[in-house]
């Protein structure tokens, strides 16, 4: 069914409320679980909802942590999360990468003792609009091999570049470091669908198209030993210099059951001003401009650059309402009953 996105975020909002959460930390979460909803990765916004509730119920969250910055040594601060839900503090450590680069021309923040942040593009495409080419990246509980191992030992640590162009647009590339993001997988699941070859592997090793099978086993690396690489980096900038858990140490939410995550994230911003925002901006329409202006291949309509076909989506979105498979929309209204607030309103 298709539901309008004020009305899903209320419900997002709703839920966080009745576990616990202030007013402030349910509204910037709500925010930004819409805001994947919105572009189309349901995997970091309605599906999400019963695994947060959960860890919250359970205790493995505090719903009333608030983030607080720890430090500020020149242009960098590091946040603690206080085990709180994950995007306040990641949209505090926005503001800190923002703040710091005002002043220093580069800014950075990491987080540790967190949780899910959500989407990566969300807080990089803050920073685009902000006049700031950035880098967010988060680790995650493992289940990805490095390459040549039979263990799964660190997450599938996504990536985000993001950069401003003309015209209020944001160029955003937000990837995993594996074949394909693990909440794709346990979408599939929830669904009872196949998944494409190539994915993952089972727990013993072998090739598989089942889904559950593969959240049995583990991902596969992007690029293989590629992949590995970004992975690890992406452990090194949000556990290793954050002082957060790292690989094997962090603890998944879907779980039989649940503990603390320990997650942690990593985020810096470079102030396109010093490099006179005026120059930086025409050098970039002339970038796009050969990008999209290239030869395209036959049958190809038109050349996208990366986040476009999102933002698209977005767009038609916010006019239309946003689908809700009805595995998804049933266990949202499961949530509704456990917390004893009003259910989604059929369609």
């Amino acid at each position: 069914m298709t539901i309008k996105a004020d009305v899903l975020r209320d419900f997002y909002y709703r839920a966080l409320v009745a576990v616990g959460t202030e007013t402030e930390e349910a509204s910037i979460t709500a925010d930004s679980l819409i805001d994947a909803d919105l572009h189309g990765l349901e995997t970091h916004g309605a599906f999400r909802i019963p695994a947060y509730v959960r860890t919250a119920k359970e205790g493995a969250l505090d719903p009333k942590g608030k983030p607080q910055v720890e430090w500020r040594k020149g242009a960098i601060s590091l946040i603690n999360g206080n085990n709180g839900w994950g995007q306040p503090a990641a949209e505090l450590a926005v503001s800190e990468v923002i703040a710091n680069a005002r002043n220093s021309c580069l800014g950075a923040a990491g987080i540790y003792n967190g949780n899910h942040i959500g989407t990566c593009a969300y807080y990089a495409r803050i920073m685009a609009r902000a006049g700031l080419v950035g880098f967010v990246t988060t680790n995650s509980p493992p289940n990805m091999p490095p390459t040549g191992a039979a263990e799964a030992v660190l997450g599938t640590n996504p990536i985000c570049f993001s950069a401003p162009a003309t015209g209020g647009r944001v160029i955003t590339v937000d990837m995993a470091t594996s074949v394909v993001a693990k909440g794709k997988i346990l979408l599939a699941a929830e669904r009872g669908e196949a998944i494409p070859e190539g994915w993952a592997v089972d727990k013993d090793g072998h090739p598989t198209t089942d889904s559950k099978a593969a959240l049995g086993g583990y991902l596969l690396p992007l690029g293989g030993p590629k992949g590995y690489g970004l992975a690890l980096f992406a452990d090194i900038f949000s556990g290793v210099l954050t002082g957060a858990e790292v690989a094997k140490n962090l603890k998944p939410m879907y779980a039989p059951k649940v503990f603390k995550s320990g997650i942690g994230a990593f985020l810096f911003g470079i102030d396109t001003a010093p490099f006179g925002a005026g120059d930086v901006s025409a050098r970039m329409d002339k970038l796009i401009e050969m990008v999209v202006g290239a030869k395209r291949a036959e049958g190809v309509q038109k050349i996208y650059l990366p986040g476009e076909i999102e933002a698209s989506t977005a767009e038609r979105r916010k006019r239309e309402g946003i689908p809700v498979s009805a595995a998804v929309l049933a266990n949202l209204n499961q949530v509704a009953g456990e917390l004893n607030i009003a259910p989604l309103p059929p369609a």
